[in-house]
């Protein structure tokens, strides 16, 4: 190792310097300089650079050599070995605070000497890289908690018993917390944001397989709203293959999920218009041909003839057959039409009210209620009336002895978090509720209640176009529409339209 190092004496004795040079040129060391004072020592280690620096700890002070270190080390990092003797003690017990890399004792021995610089040398290459190593942790650190605190997905890693070890805060933001929550220790199976059962599925899968991709399941926030996640988890094990620790990544895909089945709903009610177009055609041009023979029979037949009422009976089946191919066609027919404009809605409802209660009996009772400032929307006026009529019929038809039609106006800044939010997007809308306290509608059927020609009336009452027909209104109008029921309580449902100008 002594093959080009350049090693620095620094003692103001003359013989000593010319000694220690003797030596180290006999163990093939290049003697880079050779200082007499503090000063030139502090100079000539700034402008050589060499490997080692071998200081006399007594120079022209007792402390020459000690202040000489600390100020060369202010600049460079250079290996010192001090020139001490027995009788030094106190002094070096303040040469400690400088770090120095060896002690040699006077009178100097060549093996002494040798060694003191072949360890300095050691440890001063293992320091470096114990810096580079260090550095290249603190710069891997840094880039981790970069990306840990700044990715979207959520990120988490939990103990083999599932006690949580990290969690970012997406992760964090997706079940709801506040980001500076901290969830150390905490077992997933506690926090009652997974079924366990689920879980417990999920972690036998990774047992296995030992990682799982995009595996879809439900979640439930702290504020209890339904999400849908995708995660991505591993196992990792020991050497022994012991399981240490799992870590994942979830994704919150709920409005991924709502708008892929908003598209296969989309799909699925395009698909169906078209059929309904060509049926409704189609049955027009029957119906109206056996109304004109109906027509033609019931002129030529006086009332008292016995075929004379079944002919009204064709007339008058017929006629409602017509009725419900209007619906078809209604119901088949694009809002291409609509003609949006801003109006008050508060206003809509007053101006409608005789409207409403020529429509109730009398054993209904119907309430009205106003609390926001600002009611103006923009929508079709006309479509919208058709809309609400036909809820109001709805509610009547649900309340047969009698109850209580609630219309109510607020204003609602709608957040989109969980699936229950649907698909509208942040903003400030007017929310237009209207409530019943009729038979409600079973949860089962609640699902479906949007869907062409599924009703919840008797057979041969309705025909199940009603409410898709008012789904299309809304939203073609920019406006969002969902239900919420309870068998024997009622049934509610709420309108989001944008405020005007939103």
């Amino acid at each position: 190792m002594s093959q080009h190092v350049r090693v620095m004496i620094v003692d103001d004795d003359p013989s000593l310097r010319k000694y220690l040079s003797h030596m180290l040129k006999q163990m093939n060391y290049e003697l880079a300089g050779a200082a007499a004072s503090r000063k030139e020592a502090e100079e000539m280690a700034l402008a050589l650079r060499p490997d080692v620096i071998i200081m006399d700890v007594v120079m022209e002070t007792r402390r020459a050599g000690i202040e000489a270190a600390a100020k060369i080390s202010e600049t460079v990092h250079i290996p010192i070995i001090y020139l001490t003797t027995d009788s030094e003690e106190e002094t070096l017990t303040q040469a400690l605070a400088t770090e120095p890399f060896g002690y040699l004792l006077k009178p100097i021995q060549t093996d002494n000497l040798r060694a003191a610089i072949e360890i300095s040398l050691l440890r001063y290459k293992e320091e470096i890289n114990m810096r580079v190593y260090q550095e290249a942790l603190e710069e891997a650190n840094h880039l981790f908690k970069g990306i840990f605190s700044t990715m979207q997905n959520g990120y988490y890693r939990v103990s083999n018993d599932e006690r949580i070890i990290l969690a970012n805060p997406a992760f964090l933001d997706i079940l709801g917390y506040d980001s500076h929550t901290n969830l150390t220790g905490e077992k997933i199976s506690e926090l009652n944001y997974v079924e366990p059962g689920d879980r417990t599925k999920l972690l036998n899968k990774i047992d296995k397989d030992n990682i799982v991709h995009h595996h879809e399941s439900d979640w439930t926030r702290i504020d209890g709203e339904a999400i849908s996640v995708l995660e991505n988890i591993q196992a990792y094990r020991d050497e022994t293959g012991k399981l240490e620790y799992y870590e994942g990544t979830v994704q919150d895909v709920t409005q991924l999920r709502i708008l892929s089945e908003q598209l296969r709903m989309s799909q699925k009610m395009e698909v169906i218009g078209i059929m309904a177009s060509r049926i409704a055609h189609e049955l027009n041009n029957k119906l109206t041909t056996i109304l004109g023979y109906a027509d033609l029979c019931n002129m030529k037949l006086s009332p008292e003839h016995e075929i004379y009422k079944y002919i009204q009976h064709i007339q008058s089946y017929s006629k409602h057959s017509a009725g419900v191919v209007q619906q078809l066609l209604k119901f088949s027919r694009k809002p291409d039409d609509q003609k949006p404009e801003s109006f008050d809605i508060a206003d809509f409802l007053f101006e409608r009210r005789e409207i409403v209660e020529a429509i109730c009996t009398r054993s209904i009772s119907v309430l009205t209620q106003i609390e926001l400032k600002e009611s103006i929307v923009f929508a079709d006026v006309k479509q919208f009336e058709q809309a609400f009529i036909n809820l109001v019929i709805n509610a009547r038809d649900a309340m047969p002895d009698g109850g209580t039609l609630t219309l109510k106006l607020s204003a609602e800044t709608h957040f989109a978090q969980g699936r229950n939010s649907k698909i509208a997007p942040h903003g400030e809308y007017v929310n237009f509720t209207i409530s019943d306290t009729g038979i409600g509608i079973m949860p089962a059927q609640l699902h479906n209640i949007f869907e062409p020609f599924f009703t919840t009336k008797k057979e041969g009452v309705g025909t199940g176009l009603g409410l898709p027909i008012v789904k299309g209104i809304i939203e073609g109008n920019r406006g969002f529409i969902t239900v919420s029921s309870s068998p024997d309580i009622g049934t509610s449902f709420k309108i989001l339209l944008p405020v005007s100008g939103k």
